[in-house]
């Protein structure tokens, strides 16, 4: 089930809700205003410099 992020212009509040079909709105649980579906924020850890591979910390040694 994907998981959809919303945001409620009444209470300014982001909203993140497991959905098993796609919505462009929701009532938001907080105040009960409608709460419209917002692009997320993705970064994944690939980089895009796209040469060798860098130690980013973490558990290995």
């Amino acid at each position: 089930m994907p998981l959809y992020e919303f945001f409620c212009s009444g209470c300014q509040r982001k909203i993140e809700e497991l959905l098993g079909s796609p919505v462009d709105t929701i009532t938001c649980p907080r105040c009960g205003g409608e709460a419209k579906k917002i692009f997320s924020r993705f970064r994944s850890g690939k980089s895009s410099s796209g040469g060798g591979s860098a130690s980013s910390g973490g558990c290995g040694g």
